[in-house]
């Protein structure tokens, strides 16, 4: 059996055996999952990369690859999240399941080498979300939540020596934030900036990379009552992450890339979210093999659930800057370890682990190359405080890349 089979059967039975799954974000961060191309290799992309958007998303000194000509990225991934949560605590007894829409993610990436040293970078995407919507379903609370992050990206990569790669990028988000254990709350919106730097170090078919990226830290005004008439406001963080990956084409006469990442989000130093969140590391693990015009693209991933544990279920700890908020029928609810449990069952519930992914590639013409992916993660069930959460999605992406010298 050829190469190309082989991998088209393997494909065919990791999407075959993920039917109870979910497509997987890290914590509320989507990275590079998202992407046409690196969304088939479980994100995997720190030490080398298999599309420019990867590059102008993920670690910046990866786009002195594309120094030749001018690329350019169009594409998007449909995601169709599904949550339902069975509730038994201090919130009364109900089960429901989330009313959120399906999310189409925006993929907008260009590349362009001034030499073969200096390459810069361009992109639009969102890199952040996670929502629910239990209206009408949960015994009066009736809690809601989203958040939405679109990125603008814009970056330079150079090429210090023949093996040696610096990058940075400068980051604009523009964030869109809502989340309440009741209906009381309104969808507010903010901008940020973040950055990011990184390096990558090429030794023949082996390929070292590793970057820094700083908080996006938005503030959202008046977003939640605070139970006494008035309104809360927070800064929100997207975490500080530390990536290291490692990439190498030695296989099957240089056809076989295979890449590892290792990422490290650090939730517990980020506004709002350090109330609810642990640290958390990701491993990526992905595979693409070239045969002729095509790409068949394999992966995995595995992020540690971000659910903080054993929280005091009866003293006030807050969230964010919020020690009272509205609370269904009016007037003030504490915020006690058991209402975050019951926040991050609700609104937070980004509890799956191991995703499988893949995709493929085809070089329709010259300087046309088409990319389409599909991620499915194992199902994990979880008990929070008094509710249990079941969750189940799947998403498939397309996109289009031009490149012209």
């Amino acid at each position: 059996m050829n190469n190309k089979k082989y991998l088209a059967i393997l494909i065919g039975a990791l999407a075959a055996s993920s039917t109870a799954s979910i497509a997987g974000t890290f914590g509320t961060d989507l990275n590079n999952n998202m992407l046409p191309a690196t969304g088939g290799m479980g994100g995997a992309s720190v030490a080398r990369t298999v599309e420019p958007a990867a590059a102008v998303f993920g670690n910046p000194a990866t786009l002195t690859e594309y120094n030749k000509g001018t690329s350019f990225t169009f594409g998007a991934t449909y995601f169709d999240p599904t949550l339902k949560a069975d509730n038994t605590g201090a919130f009364g007894v109900w089960d429901g399941e989330s009313n959120t829409n399906s999310y189409l993610v925006p993929t907008v990436a260009i590349t362009q080498a001034f030499s073969e040293k200096l390459v810069v970078g361009l992109g639009l995407t969102a890199q952040s979300g996670v929502g629910s919507d239990f209206r009408g379903q949960s015994g009066g609370t009736d809690p809601v939540s989203e958040l939405i992050v679109f990125n603008a990206n814009a970056g330079v990569g150079y090429k210090v020596t023949e093996n040696l790669s610096l990058g940075a990028m400068a980051t604009l988000g523009n964030g869109y934030f809502q989340a309440s254990l009741s209906g009381d709350t309104a969808s507010a919106h903010g901008f940020g900036m973040r950055g990011t730097v990184g390096a990558k170090y090429d030794m023949g078919a082996t390929s070292l990379g590793a970057y820094y990226r700083s908080k996006l830290i938005i503030e959202y005004d008046d977003y939640i009552s605070d139970g006494s008439g008035g309104f809360w406001s927070d800064d929100v963080a997207q975490p500080q992450e530390f990536a290291v990956g490692v990439a190498n084409n030695s296989l099957m006469g240089g056809n076989l890339q295979i890449n590892a990442d290792v990422i490290y989000k650090n939730w517990e130093d980020a506004n709002f979210y350090k109330d609810f969140y642990r640290d958390q590391t990701v491993f990526a693990l992905g595979a693409q093999l070239s045969t002729g015009p095509a790409q068949w693209r394999i992966g995995y991933s595995h992020a540690r659930d971000p659910i903080k544990r054993n929280l005091p279920a009866s003293q006030v700890i807050g969230i964010g800057n919020n020690n009272v908020i509205g609370a269904p029928g009016g007037g003030g609810l504490p915020v006690t370890g058991a209402v975050v449990e019951y926040f991050q069952a609700t609104n937070a519930a980004a509890i799956w682990e191991d995703t499988i992914t893949a995709g493929i590639g085809y070089q329709v013409l010259p300087n046309v190359k088409v990319d389409v992916h599909a991620a499915f993660t194992l199902d994990n069930d979880l008990q929070i405080g008094g509710t249990k959460i079941e969750a189940d999605a799947w998403q498939a992406g397309l996109g289009l890349t031009w490149h012209f010298e």
